[in-house]
């Protein structure tokens, strides 16, 4: 193997990127560190926290002499891990080919027993399901693994219809007090949601359900149902992630798990700032397992964003307590901080500094001897490369869409932007070879009508640049079943399948808001079968297909893939695989479809001749195809979002950035915002919690985990999340910061408060960090004021 000299010697040699530019003094040693005591790796925005991951992997297998198949990395997202795979091979098989030069006949033969192909990189739930088959006991059946999807129908169908559960009143209150708000948790949507949320809290927080079922005769309904589930799941050989990570857990604890846990030799975590608590204790079971494991934790609790998801940034913030306690002091971790941000300008940097510290309430909150981000970008794309950090804020939302939509086009389709601030001059221009794809928008909810209906400004800015033809990328700003393309397709198929739907018709406890949604597609698909679109022959099509009967064919087949019929129906929309949105919603139909289809007892087929069998597939259809996506209970896959032409216009949620960068960052700081109203302050100004922090206090009593999260209250817990949310968004630049939103958040007098505006002071007068227009040059280049456009 190599010395540490040697290794990095090769590697500045062997990969391009560090050719011009090695590692900073803190990155070189987090990479050189030894295998033992673990490495807890605080690591802000920008600060090469994936090169250094990467690079710390490299030097266990080429300086410690590891195993690359003994080597585990996860990640928090299967696009991270893909990312984090592609830089470990590509640069892995760099050095190993440089070292394997330079190397004598007996180095290059132990050289070439390497296999970097062995190293493990995932997320913990792909390893886990990994793991489970690759230690499968003889004779056992690894379970299948079920997505959100097919998760949301099972609680539907085995947590709430078993015994008439989504009737019962006492589980209904309680399942009010675990997710209050207007409207309530009434319609059988919602109490799905908060039942497979309370499911998956279950597995995370490992809530004693015996005492939780002596709480009330509501929590003792909510536990019947939720054992169902796990019941049904265990049953039929099945996993959510959630049972995925249990599963592990236990054969850990079980030392079931040899065959994995014999050749481990190094686990590294990333994202450790949004684990949960069982996904900690399989962190420590792997270390309890084998003793010599080195351990590699890299995080950051300000963008911790993922408490929605069961995330405890609270056992990154307390992380060296934590593993003394769990492990012995022999397992007391090495602290490394990275805090030098190579993505963005000073003026960047310096105000997410200030947005992290002004508020004295939240850094209790933060990990303890939390460093000050330094900026070492000394990279310009603009002409001036440390210009202000700039707001544009309109009266209404029309108005700052059709400027916002001018600024980009100007931008990147003109002649660029001038920024005048008193002597000085910045241009703001996208250079050779940029596009619109260097730019994203970035809000809270991407939802391009609200709850009534009215647009919201990723509908408004979607209308303004398709009149400059500029083509918007924003999947998740409607429902799937609201996309007129998707909706007349479903409508078609439903006509195709159930003609008249005289099947439907006979489910009586088919949901009644579900069924008028169908009705609306089957109408809206009759008037377009009307038009004969092209390529012509639809009504021939589905006219054959109500028969069962066509010309083609001798005699209809006794089943027909549902797929099938809705990849045909797709030639008669030819956006939906020409446009990059289009890609996303097929894509998004097929896989419903193929993972309805895994436990579909018709395998997804519409059937034809076979009695009584022909009306129960279709009533499942209905009931796991068609009803998902009637009430939107389908996901969007995020691997495939971010491949879209640079010629097009990204809107992304702030949680869909996480871990991107732009040269342009645009944030929706508060467009709806024109008045200071309850309702939307727990988006703004939070003085009540959210759901999420509800059910965690409600369970906390009943969890091992409870009490870290609690030690801050409910709301101050709503403030965290909110600032952390709006620090991601403000340290994806590269360059360019604007901030825009309703004039209503910076008028002088009475300005609706926001903490994305640095508003703090949630008991008395709102302190402010001055985001106002100054005329000063001097106040204008200040980290903590915005220059208006």
């Amino acid at each position: 193997m190599l010395t540490l000299a040697d290794f990095f010697d090769v590697v500045r040699s062997s990969v391009p990127q560090f050719k011009t530019k090695w590692l900073d003094r803190e990155q070189e040693r987090v990479v050189s560190a030894p295998p033992e005591p673990p490495a807890l790796v605080v690591a802000g925005p920008g600060a090469g926290k994936t090169t250094v991951l990467a690079l710390r992997v490299l030097k266990h297998v080429f300086v410690d002499g590891m195993k690359p198949a003994g080597v585990i990395a996860t990640t928090f997202t299967r696009k991270a891990a893909k990312e984090l795979r592609s830089r470990l091979l590509s640069w892995g098989i760099a050095v190993h080919n440089e070292a394997r030069r330079r190397a004598n006949p007996a180095e290059r033969a132990e050289l070439d027993a390497l296999d970097l192909n062995q190293l493990r990189v995932g997320t913990l739930d792909s390893l886990a399901e990994e793991f489970l088959t690759e230690a499968r006991v003889p004779g056992a059946i690894t379970p299948v693994t079920i997505e959100a999807l097919l998760t949301s129908a099972l609680v539907r169908q085995r947590a709430l219809f078993q015994a008439g559960r989504f009737r019962d009143k006492p589980l209904e209150d309680h399942l009010g007090t675990l997710s209050p708000g207007f409207p309530g948790v009434k319609a059988l949507p919602s109490k799905v949601g908060v039942v497979r949320t309370f499911a998956d809290r279950v597995r995370h927080d490992e809530i004693d359900l015996n005492a939780y079922t002596q709480a009330g005769p509501g929590h003792a309904k909510l536990v019947e149902a939720v054992l169902d589930y796990f019941q049904h799941l265990e049953k039929q050989h099945m996993a959510d992630f959630a049972r995925l990570e249990t599963l592990l857990l236990e054969r850990l604890n079980k030392g079931t798990l040899a065959k994995v846990t014999a050749p481990l030799q190094a686990l590294l975590v990333d994202e450790f700032q949004d684990t949960n608590y069982l996904q900690e204790q399989i962190y420590f079971a792997f270390l309890q397992n084998r003793p010599d494991i080195s351990l590699t934790v890299v995080g950051d609790d300000d963008q911790s964003i993922y408490r929605f998801r069961g995330a405890t940034v609270e056992i990154f913030a307390s992380f060296a307590t934590r593993i003394e306690q769990a492990l012995g002091s022999a397992r007391a971790p090495s602290r490394f901080d990275l805090a030098t941000n190579y993505r963005s300008t000073k003026r960047l940097v310096d105000f997410c500094n200030a947005f992290l510290t002004i508020d004295s309430s939240y850094q209790p909150a933060r990990a303890p001897g939390k460093k000050t981000i330094v900026a070492g970008s000394t990279h310009a794309t603009v002409s001036d490369a440390n210009i202000p950090v700039l707001g544009m804020f309109r009266d209404t939302r029309e108005e700052l869409a059709r400027d916002l939509a001018g600024f980009l086009v100007d931008v990147f389709r003109g002649k660029g932007r001038k920024i005048q601030c008193k002597d000085t001059t910045f241009a703001i221009e996208s250079g050779s070879g940029g596009d619109l794809g260097d730019a994203v928008l970035l809000a809270h909810k991407v939802a391009e009508r609200d709850y009534k209906g009215e647009a919201r400004l990723p509908q408004m800015l979607r209308d303004e640049l398709g009149r400059r033809h500029v083509e918007v990328f924003n999947p998740r700003g409607r429902a799937l079943g609201d996309v007129t393309d998707v909706s007349l397709l479903l409508g078609l198929a439903i006509e195709c399948v159930d003609p008249g739907q005289a099947v439907l018709q006979g489910i009586s406890t088919f949901p009644q808001d579900a069924r008028q949604t169908l009705d609306r597609w089957v109408t809206a698909a009759r008037g377009f079968i009307s038009t004969n679109p092209a390529p012509g022959g639809l009504q021939k099509f589905v006219d054959g297909w109500r028969a069962r009967k066509a010309a083609t064919m001798p005699k209809w087949p006794e089943e027909w893939p549902f797929l099938e019929l809705v990849f045909t129906l797709a030639t008669w929309f030819p956006r939906l695989g020409e446009t990059p949105e289009g890609q996303v919603y097929m894509e998004a139909i097929a896989r419903t479809v193929a993972e309805v289809g895994q436990v579909n007892s018709y395998g997804c087929k519409v059937l034809n001749g076979q009695g009584k069998a022909d009306k129960s597939a279709l009533e499942q259809l209905y009931w796991n195809v068609f009803l998902a996506f009637a009430n939107d209970d389908t996901d969007l896959d995020e691997e495939i979002m971010p491949m879209v032409p640079r010629k097009v216009f990204p809107i992304m949620t702030i949680h869909q950035a996480k871990g991107l960068e732009f040269p342009l960052v645009i944030v929706d700081v508060g467009s709806d915002y024109t008045r200071d109203h309850h309702a939307q302050r727990r988006g703004r100004f939070p003085l009540e919690c959210d759901s999420v922090h509800v059910m965690e206090d409600l369970t906390a009593s009943f969890s091992p985990v409870g009490p870290v999260r609690t030690m801050r209250s409910a709301v101050d817990r709503a403030w965290d999340d909110l600032r952390r949310l709006y620090f991601v968004a403000y340290s994806r630049p590269q360059d360019v910061l604007l901030l825009v939103g309703n004039t209503a958040l910076i008028r002088t007098k009475k300005p609706v408060p926001s903490i994305a505006l640095g508003d703090v002071n949630r008991a008395g007068p709102v302190r402010h960090m001055n985001f106002v227009h100054h005329s000063d040059w001097e106040a204008c280049m200040s980290a903590t004021h915005v220059a208006l456009i």
